[in-house]
């Protein structure tokens, strides 16, 4: 009887304290200049990887254009990405980082704001709730999982239908070619998902993905 009462009590702290970091969180992405971006990619991207200078390069020119940039806040991609950010001479973009506890991440120390939450799937919640764009560079299982996730989110009609921008065909074109032999092949995914997804080695293209900037590039995964 006591272990159950307990038992409730523990979750019931818990879920307050999940439900005022997610407020709290909301509150400090709304404070921030529209539109918003969310690049995403892997923690474990080494500094001289051929992507850091293409994703500096890229959240440099989304924050000269007014369009704020979140991320993990934490290594790799996210590091890139904070510190393109910071670079911004002339825009009013806003660079925010979004931590949680249990990754045990280095934060980087790019981010012109940053907070931390106790759960995994509070800071994809917020990074995907606010964004017009997700740019996604190559990462490992935690970037697949969000890719998959914002898939499937805009699929089921959860978000609105956003842009899912993929960089780096050399890195993604196995894993669609393993969509077309597999998913596809057993009927398990609609051939006609893979052309939501824009796979691109253009930063122009993948700039342009923010309607409010320039036209839409028509996706293609084949392209």
């Amino acid at each position: 009887m006591f272990d159950k009462i307990g038992e409730f009590i523990s979750f019931f702290f818990k879920l307050h304290r999940v439900l005022w970091q997610i407020l709290y969180g909301a509150w400090k992405i709304s404070a921030i200049p529209r539109p918003i971006v969310t690049i995403f990619g892997g923690s474990n991207l080494s500094r001289n990887s051929v992507y850091v200078e293409q994703i500096q390069r890229l959240a440099e020119r989304f924050t000269d254009h007014n369009i704020s940039v979140l991320t993990g806040g934490g290594p790799g991609v996210m590091e890139a990405a904070n510190c393109g950010a910071r670079l911004t001479k002339k825009g009013k973009g806003r660079s925010i980082g979004i931590s949680v506890k249990s990754l045990g991440e280095k934060r980087n120390t790019c981010m012109q704001d940053y907070f931390e939450l106790d759960y995994l799937f509070a800071r994809k919640m917020l990074l995907m709730s606010y964004s017009q764009a997700f740019i996604i560079f190559p990462g490992g299982f935690g970037t697949l999982d969000e890719l998959s996730e914002a898939f499937t989110l805009i699929k089921i009609k959860s978000l609105d239908k956003l842009p899912v921008v993929l960089v780096g065909t050399e890195y993604w074109n196995p894993f669609f070619e393993w969509l077309r032999q597999g998913p596809v092949a057993h009927g398990l995914v609609d051939a006609k998902d893979l052309d939501f997804f824009i796979l691109t080695d253009d930063l122009d293209k993948a700039f342009c993905s923010i309607r409010d900037v320039c036209p839409l590039p028509s996706p293609s995964a084949r392209k």
